[in-house]
């Protein structure tokens, strides 16, 4: 078998959007992989076409297998790791505003993640979801 990854967008709005995302790692470690791109997704305008460049990070639920760890990036020319996830959890940072893109040269706006801690003939799982908000 060969690992398994799938990206669900659940909302798409105009201010905010929410992805799910997913995996069986039974090969091996899961490499750098796109979660959510913000040029992918519906305008900030009226119109449409006012496109967002960068998300800001508000909540993210997670359910990841003991012994697997999910690192989160802000895509850049270096990229600038977001967080760590390990076992099941909620993070919510609304209260201060969310987390902001400060990824340096060439940032993208892409959030990407990589896996750490398969290990042969083993299979483990992940599930994310995370809510963001939509910025120019």
């Amino acid at each position: 078998m060969a690992n398994s990854v799938t990206t669900q967008l659940i909302l798409d709005g105009p201010r905010n959007c929410v992805v799910k995302f997913e995996g069986i790692l039974d090969t091996s470690d899961l490499g750098s992989t796109v979660v959510l791109n913000p040029a992918l997704l519906v305008g900030m305008d009226n119109t449409g076409t006012q496109k967002a460049a960068k998300l800001r990070i508000t909540d993210i639920n997670y359910a990841i297998e003991d012994g697997l760890a999910i690192n989160l990036f802000w895509d850049a020319t270096t990229p600038e790791r977001i967080e760590s996830l390990t076992g099941r959890g909620e993070r919510e940072y609304e209260d201060f505003g969310g987390l902001v893109n400060n990824a340096g040269a060439g940032v993208t706006g892409i959030i990407s993640a990589t896996s750490q801690g398969w290990a042969a003939a083993g299979i483990l799982s992940f599930s994310l979801l995370i809510q963001c908000t939509k910025q120019q």
